[in-house]
C-alpha cells in the first residue's frame, strides 16, 4: 500500500468514527420515550373516549335526578288533588248537614207557632165573649139603677158604675187591637199545598208552564211569581228546589236588556248569578230568570217550559 492510499483510508476511518459519534450525540439529544405520531393519536382516542364515558355517566345521573323530581311533583300535585277532593266533600256533607238542621228547627218554630196562634185565636175569642157578657151585665146594671127612684148617693154610685164600664170597654178594646196585632205577626192560614216563610206563602209548581203563562196561574191565586229579598229568602227557596228542576222567578229585562225587574216593578239591588249569567244567549236571546236547587241564578227563554214558584202574603 502506497502512502496515498494509507493516507486516504486512515482519513476514512476517521470521517465514520466522527458519523458514528455525531450519531450518538443526537441518540443522546432525543428525550427517552419520545411518542410517535401513532402513539399521539391513540392517546387522543382513549382521552375522547374517556370524556363520552364521563359525559354519559353525568347525564344519566341528571336523568335520574330529573325522573325523581318529576316523581314527587306528579305525587304532590296527586296529593293535593286529593286533598281539595277530601275538602270538598267535607264541604258538601257539613252544608247538607246543615240544611237539614235549619229546616227541622224551621219546622220545629212553624210548630211552636201554630200552637201560639191557636193560643191567640182562643184569648181573642174569650176577650171577645167576656167583652159582650161583662158589657151586658154592666148595662143591667144600669138599666136597673136608672129606673129606679133613688137618692144621690145612688145616682153617683151610678156615674161610677157608667165610668167602670168605659174603662173596662177601653181596656177590652185594647187587649182586642193587641191580639189583632199578634194574629198578623204569626201568620200560620197557608193555603193546602203552599209553603210558609216568614209571613209569605209560597207554591212550587209540579208541572211546567212559560214564563208568561207561569205569571197568569199566579195572578189567579192573589199571588205572583216569586220575588227574592234577602239571602235567606233565596236560600229558602233553594232548599224546596229538586236538584233537576229549574224554577221561574219573577225577574225579567224583557222590556230593557240589562235592565232586571221584579214582577212588582223594582229594580234588581242584589242578586245570586251563576257564573257568567245573564248571557242572553240565543237568536232570540235569553230575558226571564230562573234558579237552581244550589240557590244559583240563570237567564233563560221566556218561552222555555219550566217549573215556577208562586208568591203571596199568608
Amino acid at each position: 500500500m502506497s502512502q496515498g492510499e494509507s493516507a486516504v483510508s486512515t482519513s476514512e476511518k476517521w470521517d465514520f468514527a466522527q458519523g458514528m459519534e455525531l450519531e450518538k450525540q443526537e441518540k443522546r439529544k432525543t428525550p427517552r420515550g419520545a411518542s410517535s405520531p401513532e402513539k399521539a393519536v391513540m392517546l387522543l382516542y382513549v382521552l375522547l373516549a374517556l370524556t363520552f364515558v364521563v359525559f354519559t355517566a353525568l347525564t344519566v345521573v341528571n336523568l335520574q335526578r330529573v325522573s325523581a323530581a318529576w316523581e314527587a311533583l306528579e305525587q304532590a300535585r296527586m296529593r293535593s288533588e286529593s286533598s281539595h277532593t277530601t275538602a270538598w266533600r267535607n264541604l258538601s256533607e257539613v252544608q247538607h248537614t246543615l240544611d237539614k238542621q235549619l229546616s227541622g228547627g224551621i219546622q220545629a218554630i212553624h210548630s211552636q207557632l201554630l200552637n201560639v196562634s191557636q193560643e191567640v185565636e182562643n184569648v181573642q175569642w174569650k176577650v171577645t165573649q167576656c167583652k159582650a157578657e161583662c158589657g151586658k151585665e154592666l148595662s143591667d146594671r144600669l138599666r136597673t139603677l136608672e129606673q129606679r127612684d133613688v137618692l144621690e148617693p145612688v145616682q153617683r154610685q151610678l156615674a161610677e158604675v157608667k165610668q167602670a164600664q168605659s174603662r173596662a170597654s177601653g181596656l177590652l178594646d185594647t187587649a182586642l187591637e193587641q191580639i189583632r196585632s199578634l194574629s198578623d205577626i204569626l201568620c200560620t192560614k197557608c193555603p193546602a199545598g203552599w209553603e210558609q216563610f216568614a209571613k209569605t206563602c209560597y207554591f212550587f209548581s209540579s208541572t211546567t208552564k212559560s214564563w208568561t203563562a207561569a205569571k197568569d196561574f199566579c195572578a189567579n191565586y192573589n199571588a205572583h211569581l216569586a220575588v227574592v229579598n234577602s239571602e235567606q229568602e233565596n236560600k229558602f227557596l233553594a232548599n224546596h228546589i229538586m236538584d233537576n228542576r229549574v224554577f221561574w222567578l219573577g225577574l225579567t229585562d224583557m222590556h230593557r236588556e240589562g235592565s232586571w225587574q221584579w214582577v212588582d216593578s223594582r229594580s234588581l239591588s242584589f242578586s245570586f248569578w251563576n257564573a257568567g249569567e245573564p248571557n242572553n244567549v240565543g237568536q232570540h236571546g235569553e230575558d226571564c230568570a230562573t234558579i237552581y236547587a244550589n240557590g244559583r241564578w240563570n237567564d233563560a227563554i221566556c218561552s222555555n217550559p219550566e217549573h215556577w214558584i208562586c208568591e203571596r202574603s199568608c
